[in-house]
């Protein structure tokens, strides 16, 4: 018998099917496009569609990847799309696209190439688009083909891909119909009236009453500043320290005594006397010793307030005493929830910290800083995206679908 010789026939370039070097040359030519369509027709505002036509949208994507799949699965395109590697190396470049995006900051640059470029908004650059095309067109066709050739080995596939497809396609499709909102509640005053990022007015579903704004602060700090600059002295690391009655401090060659502490005080005279009225600032009686040559120094020190000055103590030409404003240590919100079926519904906001009601995620925000602890504003935050429990039902499937393939996987092994 003569022999013969095997050899495999390298594949020529666009030869079928295509493999990696084909999609890859499919994918950074899409990229490359997307770039360019960036230069000529810039993406700078996100381009967001709101119910009902992100849902018209999706429903004609999915039907069109059906009839796609149905007429024209022997087309080589549609083929190749069906194919790990169109899947992979636009796996790949979706997540070169998402490392330029953690590499580059996502705001405003005066870096005129970076702008020109648009790498300083990748989640609606053009390039980025167009591979998260491809790649959800993959994900959806590779679906719908084991759909419908299903048989239970492939559950485990067919979640977790489909899961994948619906979190993915509802988190771009839902951006559109995500509303974050900030309103203004006085105490005493039902307020409906919100407002969106662009500052424009919202009518809420409900109305919400502030019964009490509260705020819990620390204790204010004692510095040593430098009567000449203004600025904090600075003392062996350690600048800063709490108001406390009793306590003892050292600022260079100086012994702090603080003999005592009000947290809300009104000036009569030369002496501070505790009041409980609207704007009361925290004061402090301090007794300063200086150790080098055991002068003493005793007065009244303030941080003031939007009511009153505050009062420095100056212990010699070059360093005064002084009290900082106090910094809140937390603040919440006693509101009612008003609706237009009567309720009144009452909690309690904080921060980080939702409150969920129909949908809205409501939060406490802020206040008025300048009011401080008597602030009667609260500014609160409302947040709703209908489209958050489709991405944790996607989520779950990929989740559910990924334990399957695991157990599949381990009882063939011990079959084996």
């Amino acid at each position: 018998m003569t022999q013969e010789t095997s050899k495999k026939k390298n594949k020529d370039f666009w030869e079928h099917p295509w493999s990696y070097m084909e999609s890859f040359f499919i994918g950074t030519g899409l990229l490359l496009t997307g770039f360019m369509m960036e230069v000529f027709f810039p993406s700078n505002e996100e381009f967001l569609i709101s119910y009902p036509f992100n849902v018209l949208f999706l429903t004609g994507y999915v039907v069109l990847l059906f009839v796609v799949y149905y007429r024209f699965s022997n087309i080589q395109l549609i083929r190749w799309l069906t194919k790990v590697p169109a899947s992979i190396s636009s796996i790949v470049l979706v997540t070169f696209m998402v490392m330029i995006m953690g590499v580059v900051p996502q705001i405003p640059s005066p870096n005129p190439t970076i702008t020109k470029m648009g790498l300083n908004h990748i989640t609606t650059h053009w390039a980025f688009l167009l591979i998260l095309f491809q790649f959800l067109t993959c994900l959806g066709l590779v679906t719908i083909k084991r759909l419908l050739q299903f048989s239970w080995s492939n559950f485990g596939f067919v979640v977790s891909h489909l899961g994948l497809f619906i979190a993915i396609v509802a988190g771009v499709l839902g951006s559109g119909d995500l509303q974050r909102l900030s309103l203004n509640v006085y105490e005493g005053k039902p307020s409906v009236m919100a407002f969106d990022d662009d500052e424009q007015e919202v009518e809420l579903p409900f109305a919400i009453y502030l019964n009490d704004f509260i705020i819990k602060e620390y204790n204010p700090k004692l510095a040593l500043v430098d009567n000449k600059t203004g600025s904090i002295a600075h003392n062996n690391g350690k600048n800063l320290y709490l108001v406390e009655k009793g306590e003892t401090y050292y600022f260079k060659n100086y012994q702090v005594h603080i003999e005592d502490f009000l947290e809300n005080a009104g000036k009569h005279g030369a002496n501070y006397f505790f009041v409980n009225e609207v704007g009361s600032p925290p004061a402090a009686k301090v007794t300063v010793t200086n150790t080098e040559d055991n002068s003493i120094v005793k007065g009244w020190i303030s941080s003031g307030s939007f009511r009153y000055p505050y009062e420095s103590l100056k212990i010699s030409d070059a360093y005064s005493i002084v009290m900082t404003i106090p910094e809140p240590k937390e603040f919440s919100s006693d509101i009612d929830i008003l609706t237009k079926e009567g309720e009144r519904i009452n909690t309690t906001l904080l921060v980080n910290e939702a409150y969920y009601y129909k949908g809205w995620d409501i939060y406490q925000l802020s206040y008025d800083e300048k009011m401080g602890k008597w602030s009667d504003l609260s500014v609160v935050e409302l947040v709703r995206d209908p489209w958050l429990p489709v991405i944790y039902s996607g989520i779950f499937m990929m989740i559910i679908g990924a334990m399957n393939m695991f157990w599949l996987g381990n009882k063939i092994n011990k079959e084996d």
